[in-house]
């Protein structure tokens, strides 16, 4: 029962708030139905059904959506809301919906699917109706009812439909341009329109535009006179006409070209060119005739039969020595015609033409001879004329070869610095005169090096490698040329290379690098290798390198340094460097050098040694010596003690050395001799301990009567207790 009442009273409660109402559903109808014809109109009804309390008033707000875009809203108490669309298109078919939003609540309907279907012909327009060839016309396509995008098909027909252009427009309507062609006269425009919808069809044709295309000028015509094929030397003449239409009175141009060149152009209506035609003035002849936009061209082709073949220029050299020409060599020069005989060349008149112009008449039969300089080096044809007609041949190329003259052969310095041993030396060699191409041969004490030809009078260059000694020396370098008399050899160059030093050792002398104090000390720096002269560095290092000397030899491979009155002072670490003009600097290895005392102060010591012992042993004699005299006085007492503790009680020596002995103490009398004992043997050591062992051996004791007989035959052993 509970949960009845729970159950009626939440759709009344939100949040703990009471519910006015409660939107229980939506749907959308489209009237007259789903599927309607191009231009019908279209009622789109949207119906709600919402529970609500008695007496509550609900203003809701209708959203009506074509394709989830947003098309239409109203706002109303109602249950429903109405659109209507007038004269719906092709482009209105489409997915709807409509949407309900009321207080905080909304709700969305089912989609419907409405299809119109029947899409009209598109309407299209010109600019013009008459045109001329070479204009251009701008023709539009609308679809007025329809909603983009959409593509237009455009169509230029002259009987039938022909492939359209095609173009693809955001807008519902687009434009083509067409540029009126040569010969087109009446032209008809048509187009299509196709929505981007899917399986929707092309549209019908749209009402077809005539264009009338008029003539501005004719085609021209092209005239040849004598004919199209005559032989050289006979006058040509070609003709071009053009004819201007009445309609147009714009302005005409001609021009007649032969294949890129224009020849002659002309803006009234005729145009003549004429000249003396030979071989050359064959070939496709084009009148054009060109007005703002227009052009139009006529060719003819024109074929002219040769009088005479070009004339060949031939050089023979009159001597035999060397394919080349050599300054100061007679050479003959020969204009031929194949077509001629002999007898009618001689007939004839040949000219020979230098490369600077200059025209120079040739000998009958066109033979020419002449002994050539290197200024007369240059391009050479000939040329002749018959009936009228001038032919050149082709050029000959003539070079005379002038001779080399002595090279000049430099060195190349870097920064004004040496060659040093493993440097590039860089040597140039140029001939100031002589016919390229030259050849420059490197020569190094009379055997070649390397070989180079170059193609222009500018200097040669060889580079070098210095790696071995025997680079420096006397180099060479020849020019010759394709002169068979040319050759020149240079002044020999002196070339030095700097060595570099190497392998810088260190002499010390005294070799083991002790040196007494005051003497002194001799350093030697050698060096192996190297180019004099060589500068040495003597340095010693005390933490820091201190340069003590440096000396420059020029005829010797070492240098030598004294360091005098040696000291304390001067220990250290002892070394030297070398170097040349190749600035490359070589160090030795680094020696250890002291200073030891003199020998006379060795002497001095030793002697101050010797005289010490000698009073050592002179003392522990005397002391031996006493120590026996008193000795003999102990052992008298000891004899007058032992008397005594004869009757079996030891004595205090023998109670000492007897550690036992303390333990058979019994009464304090006892005590008092061992007290007594230890007193006198106290004072006894002090003295000397050899005495109180001495007076013991006296004892009637068989182990003091041994000891005193070792004694006896042994007594440093005595003096050494």
């Amino acid at each position: 029962m509970y949960l009845t009442v729970v159950l009626l009273l939440v759709p009344w409660m939100v949040c703990g708030q009471p519910v006015n109402f409660t939107i229980n559903r939506i749907e959308l109808e489209a009237f007259p139905s789903l599927t309607l014809k191009n231009g019908d109109n279209l009622q789109l009804k949207c119906l709600v059904n919402i529970a609500k309390i008695a007496d509550f008033v609900l203003a809701s707000t209708f959203t009506f959506y074509k394709d989830d875009r947003l098309i239409h809203n109203v706002t109303t108490t109602s249950s429903q809301a109405i659109y209507i669309i007038q004269n719906a298109s092709v482009s209105q078919s489409g997915l709807y919906k409509c949407r309900i939003n009321a207080d905080s609540r909304h709700k969305t309907s089912e989609e419907i699917k409405v299809k119109v279907t029947g899409l009209s012909a598109p309407l299209i327009s010109i600019t013009k109706t008459e045109v001329s060839e070479g204009d251009e016309i701008t023709v539009t396509c609308e679809a007025p009812n329809e909603e983009p995008p959409m593509t237009f098909n455009f169509y230029k027909t002259v009987k039938e439909k022909g492939s359209p252009k095609k173009k693809q427009s955001n807008n519902n309507y687009a434009e083509n341009t067409y540029e009126i062609k040569e010969g087109e006269s009446i032209l008809h425009f048509e187009c299509t329109v196709k929505l981007m919808i899917e399986d929707e069809p092309e549209s019908p044709l749209s009402r077809r535009q005539t264009v009338t295309v008029v003539e501005p000028f004719s085609t021209p015509t092209i005239t040849v006179r004598p004919s199209n094929n005559f032989t050289e030397g006979a006058v040509m003449e070609v003709t071009c006409t053009v004819q201007k239409s009445y309609r147009r009175s714009e302005e005409v141009s001609i021009t007649l070209q032969k294949g890129n060149q224009i020849l002659k152009a002309s803006t009234s209506e005729r145009l003549t060119y004429s000249q003396v035609a030979t071989v050359s003035d064959m070939g496709d002849y084009t009148c054009k005739a060109e007005g703002k936009t227009a052009s139009k061209t006529t060719t003819a082709m024109v074929k002219v039969k040769e009088l005479f073949p070009r004339p060949r220029l031939t050089l023979k050299l009159t001597n035999n020595k060397t394919e080349f020409i050599n300054d100061g060599d007679g050479v003959g020069l020969e204009c031929s015609v194949s077509s001629l005989s002999p007898q009618e060349s001689s007939k004839q008149d040949f000219y020979l033409i230098v490369n600077n112009g200059e025209r120079r008449h040739m000998r009958r039969g066109g033979k020419f001879l002449m002994r050539l300089r290197s200024t007369d080096s240059g391009d050479y044809k000939c040329e002749v004329t018959i009936a009228n007609i001038t032919k050149t041949s082709e050029q000959v190329q003539v070079k005379v070869y002038a001779p080399v003259t002595k090279p000049e052969l430099k060195q190349i310095l870097r920064g004004n610095k040496m060659v040093v041993l493993g440097d590039t030396l860089i040597l140039t060699c140029r001939s100031p005169t002589g016919t390229p191409p030259i050849v420059y041969t490197l020569y190094r004490e009379g055997e070649p090096l390397e070989r180079k030809e170059m193609k222009d009078n500018s200097e040669v260059t060889f580079m070098v490698n210095t790696t071995k000694l025997h680079d420096l020396g006397h180099y060479q370098c020849n020019a010759s040329n394709r002169n068979h008399k040319s050759s020149a050899l240079s002044e020999v160059l002196n070339v030095m290379v700097i060595a570099p030093v190497r392998e810088v050792s260190l002499v010390i002398i005294p070799e083991n690098g002790e040196v007494e104090e005051g003497a002194e000390l001799s350093l030697v720096c050698r060096a192996e290798y190297g180019t004099l002269p060589l500068t040495f560095y003597f340095y010693v290092k005390k933490g820091i390198e201190i340069l003590l000397r440096n000396v420059t030899e020029t005829d010797i491979m070492h240098a030598q340094h004294i360091v005098s009155l040696f000291t304390k002072e001067k220990d250290g670490t002892y070394f030297c460097k070398a170097s040349n003009k190749a600035n490359k600097i070589a160090s030795s290895k680094s020696m250890e050098v002291k200073a030891i005392l003199a020998r006379w102060k060795k002497a001095v010591i030793g002697t101050i040694v010797l005289v010490i012992i000698v009073a050592a042993i002179a003392i522990a004699l005397y002391l031996y010596l006493d120590k026996k005299k008193k000795g003999k006085n102990i052992t008298s007492d000891s004899s007058r003690s032992k008397a005594v503790n004869s009757s079996g009680e030891k004595s205090a020596a023998d109670v000492k050395s007897d550690d036992s002995y303390f333990g058979s103490v019994q009464n304090e009398e006892e005590l008092h001799i061992l007290k007594t004992a230890e007193e006198t043997n106290g004072n006894n050591q002090q003295n000397h301990e050899v005495e109180y062992t001495e007076a013991d051996s006296s004892a009637p004791d068989h182990h003091h009567d041994s000891v005193e007989n070792n004694l006896n035959e042994n007594p440093n052993t005595n003096n050494l207790t």
